[in-house]
């Protein structure tokens, strides 16, 4: 497994703007941090004894390891979870990719994050995700989380920073050198594309899991709790992450005869 700065040069192919398929990234031990099928989705090949979701998203659905996405399966286990984020791919990078693999297979459901990419345009994302709806009805939308709250995004929580290599790191974005200008920005940006994403589910009829509102970090001691940055939640917040999102979804998930263990879901 690279460098996590330098690994996305060895899955991405730029040409398709998907994963690369067929990679199986290990540790240094030897154990599997992650792998990719045979149509560039993080996680197994496909299972034709299961119905087949997607979660589709930016680096908030990509995650590390495995992702969250992975742990639906276990609560969901009729139902085969894949994780369809790559990381910094912009809301319509996301949505075209969620329509290929749509056209070319039989996905029973969509789970869809915009992402916060092309930052901090969301001119168009109400007419492009209403079209994008329309014609892929089988899809749950789910907003987008950050550690920022409305209490903190105007002041200045560079003494709550910490390096990358802090055993509980919390950084400001990456790299993305830290200011209260541009944190402010951000949580508004994001304000807004959330409440694109209502609209338009309330419009058209289509669920929507507010990650969000799960997520606000408003009531907690310390902000950083869930989050290693102001946008990515951290691997050991995955759990409840998977939870919550079942808990919300389960009753739209199709019975099925004859499962592995016989079971109904």
């Amino acid at each position: 497994m690279p460098d996590p700065e330098h690994g996305f040069q060895f899955y991405y192919d730029a040409e398709t703007g998907n994963l690369r398929p067929h990679l199986v990234f290990v540790d240094r031990d030897g154990a599997v941090v992650f792998e990719t099928n045979e149509a560039g989705l993080k996680g197994d090949g496909f299972d034709e004894r299961r119905k087949l979701a997607v979660v589709w998203g930016d680096s908030v659905v990509f995650g590390a390891g495995r992702g969250w996405p992975c742990l639906l399966d276990r609560l969901a286990p009729l139902y085969q979870f894949l994780n369809g984020g790559i990381e910094g791919d912009a809301y319509a990078s996301i949505l075209k990719r969620a329509q290929a693999l749509n056209r070319r297979r039989a996905v029973a459901l969509n789970l869809l994050m915009l992402g916060w990419h092309p930052f901090p345009d969301n001119r168009d994302v109400a007419r492009v995700l209403t079209t994008f709806l329309e014609g892929t009805p089988n899809t749950v939308m789910l907003t987008m989380p950050t550690a920022i709250n409305r209490h903190i995004a105007d002041r200045d929580l560079s003494a709550w920073l910490t390096d990358r290599d802090a055993a509980e790191t919390f950084t400001f974005c990456g790299n993305i050198p830290y200011s209260v200008a541009l944190q402010r920005q951000g949580f508004d940006y994001i304000l807004e594309r959330n409440a694109v994403v209502r609209e338009v589910c309330a419009r058209t009829g289509t669920p929507c899991v507010d990650l969000f509102a799960i997520l606000n970090t408003e009531p907690l001691d310390d902000f950083r709790r869930d989050f290693h940055d102001a946008l990515h939640p951290r691997a050991s917040a995955y759990p409840m992450i998977a939870q919550a999102v079942y808990d919300r979804i389960k009753h739209l998930l199709q019975p099925t005869e004859g499962g592995p263990d016989g079971s109904r879901q």
